[in-house]
């Protein structure tokens, strides 16, 4: 006689199989927790002043907060005051009332030439020493968004302005061999390239990736290669795919939460996690003439890795010119558009 399973062998049989898939989803969950590493190490940093862009949210935030838990100064380079005054606010009630090392909240906005040059002077001016620069800030967006002169953001925002800002510091940095962080990303190794024709202008690739930001990403990791044959102590790393709100641009609704929560719960590290590849960053990875940035190499997972990646020179040297140039051509059209002005508003003048 066959057996037939009653509804309760049924019902048992579907609990086992919902705990042992629940057991599994959870157990992957904590591999990829050891797999992404975490900054074991926790020495004072008493007497260090950091610089991090974009540090009211996200991984700025989240490295701000780990970098003052360890008694150094943070100077918070942010766009808006207001969110880095309430950011502060946030970092001294999760951390205590009084944090143990000192926040600085400075105005930078990395889309805008004449802000990146009043804070690269005011920094000069009150801070003397600087350990380490992170360069954080970025975005990706979905609809075409440019800079005060003119620029993509991807290619404005994520490369040129801290372009400009490191040129700004260049005597500190060079002098006091300052730490300099280049947050780039894994995306540089899939859809990305360096198209000198397009720089700076909006594309629509056709692609479901955001190739501009890609391409941004490339653009940082050839960057950090040029920066370090040129003398800088610079450290490029990827973060990882982070849930933050990097991606508030896309506006996702309320359904896709719930579609992907569980997918996000999964793959996704969160701000904590991601940070840790920027805290090693800036705190303890060291260089060699084997593993740097001109030869592939940076930090994921708080551990070297070699991007897959075939970086060539004269890509790398013809992308810092570009931007030289860049820069150059949006001053000159600058100081036109003032003298242009001037003289409409001398003319106004002798009419009335």
């Amino acid at each position: 006689m066959p057996f037939i399973p009653s509804e309760v062998t049924l019902s048992v049989a579907g609990a086992g199989a919902a705990t042992g898939l629940l057991g599994s989803i959870v157990l992957l969950r904590l591999y990829k927790l050891r797999k992404w590493g975490w900054v074991k190490s926790n020495f004072s940093l008493r007497g260090k002043t950091f610089v991090i862009t974009g540090a009211n949210t996200g991984l700025g935030y989240e490295t701000t907060k780990a970098l003052v838990r360890r008694q150094a100064t943070v100077v918070m380079a942010c766009r808006n005051l207001t969110k880095a005054n309430e950011a502060i606010g946030k970092i001294h009630t999760e951390l205590g009332a009084v944090a143990p090392g000192a926040l600085i909240p400075m105005e930078l906005d990395l889309a805008s030439f004449r802000s990146i040059r009043s804070f690269a002077r005011e920094l000069v001016r009150t801070v003397p020493q600087l350990y380490c620069l992170v360069n954080n800030a970025g975005l990706a967006v979905r609809t075409p968004e440019f800079t005060r002169e003119h620029y993509e953001v991807h290619f404005g925002v994520n490369h040129l302005g801290q372009f400009l800002l490191v040129e700004l510091l260049k005597e500190r940095l060079l002098e006091q061999q300052t730490r300099v962080v280049v947050v780039s990303s894994r995306m540089h190794e899939i859809e990305a390239e360096i198209d000198f024709e397009q720089l700076g202008r909006w594309v629509e690739y056709g692609s479901r990736l955001n190739r501009l930001y890609n391409n941004s990403k490339l653009m940082n990791f050839y960057y950090a290669r040029e920066l370090y044959k040129r003398g800088y102590n610079v450290h490029v790393l990827c973060p990882g795919l982070c849930h933050t709100d990097f991606f508030r641009h896309y506006e996702p609704k309320w359904y896709h939460y719930l579609v992907f929560s569980p997918i996000v719960w999964l793959m996704l590290r969160s701000g904590e996690q991601g940070a840790q590849n920027i805290i090693y960053a800036a705190t303890e990875s060291v260089t060699t003439p084997d593993r740097n940035p001109v030869t592939g190499y940076f930090i994921s997972n708080v551990k070297m890795r070699r991007s897959k990646f075939h970086f060539d020179e004269e890509t790398s040297v013809r992308l810092w010119d570009a931007s030289v140039r860049a820069i150059a051509d949006a001053d000159a059209k600058s100081v036109e558009q003032s003298v242009s002005t001037s003289s409409e508003s001398t003319r106004d003048a002798r009419r009335s």
